[in-house]
Order: C-alpha cells, then sequence, then structure tokens
C-alpha cells in the first residue's frame, strides 16, 4: 500500500468535503423554519423504518427535527451526517447533490438516467460507425 502525499493534488479537498455536503443538503432541505424541513424528517424516518437501518448512534429508532438541524448547521461540525444519513437523504429528497460532492472528491460522480442515455446513444454511434468500418473493409478485398 502505498502512502499518499498531503501534498498531492486533490488532497486538500477532502477538507472541504463535510462542509460542502452540508451546505447542499441546507440549501435543499429549505431554511429551518420551512414546513419542508419538518416533512423531510418524517420522510427519513419512514425511509428508515423501510430499509431497517438507524440513522443515529444512539438506541433511538427515528430523528427529530433538532437532530437534522444539528446535521445541517454550517456552525455545529461536531455533528456531521453519516454516510447512511447522507444515502437517505438523496433519497429522501430524490437530489443526489451531496453523494455527489463526496464522489467528486474521490474523482468519481453519479450517472443520472439522462447521463445513462447519452451514454448509451454515444456507444451505438461508435459501434454503428464501427460496423460500417468493417464493411468497407470487407468490401474492399471483395
Amino acid at each position: 500500500m502505498r502512502q499518499v502525499s498531503l501534498l498531492a493534488p486533490g488532497i486538500a479537498a477532502l477538507a472541504h468535503v463535510m462542509p460542502d455536503v452540508r451546505a447542499a443538503m441546507r440549501q435543499i432541505a429549505g431554511s429551518r423554519e420551512s414546513e419542508g424541513r419538518k416533512a423531510l424528517v418524517d420522510k427519513l424516518n419512514q425511509i428508515a423504518s423501510e430499509a431497517e437501518i438507524k440513522l443515529t448512534g444512539g438506541n433511538s429508532k427515528s430523528i427529530s427535527k433538532d437532530l437534522l438541524d444539528k446535521w445541517l448547521s454550517p456552525s455545529d461540525s461536531s455533528h456531521p451526517p453519516s454516510l447512511l444519513v447522507i444515502l437517505a437523504f438523496c433519497r429522501a429528497t430524490d437530489n443526489p447533490a451531496p453523494l455527489q460532492i463526496i464522489l467528486r472528491a474521490v474523482g468519481l460522480d453519479v450517472m443520472t438516467d439522462e447521463d445513462r442515455m447519452f451514454r448509451d446513444y454515444g456507444r451505438a454511434v461508435w459501434e454503428a460507425e464501427e460496423a460500417a468500418r468493417n464493411r468497407k473493409r470487407i468490401r474492399e478485398r471483395i
């Protein structure tokens, strides 16, 4: 296993991952006082229940709005959301932005259904062009 240099390109970006994730989640969730946040807590609890996962480290099987507010608070770095929380959040809001931030920090990205469609279309065009080149080569040998 090779040790990674702290001066390597991209390593410094890791320091900003959690603040950026929290900022994205905060923007998606809306203001503290919004009805959307209250509904989001219910959605997160429902997802956790259906998936049979715990979003907290304690004995509680559900989260409160106060806990969601702590996870999203820019000034409270002592309560970062876990990866399970981020995944449940992305599912609850149907928005992959927080996960996208994490993946981009390690050189990966999220592929949407539309991205897949364009990838498949491009692959089909490339294969059709390759088949046409092969047909031309064969025709020239005949």
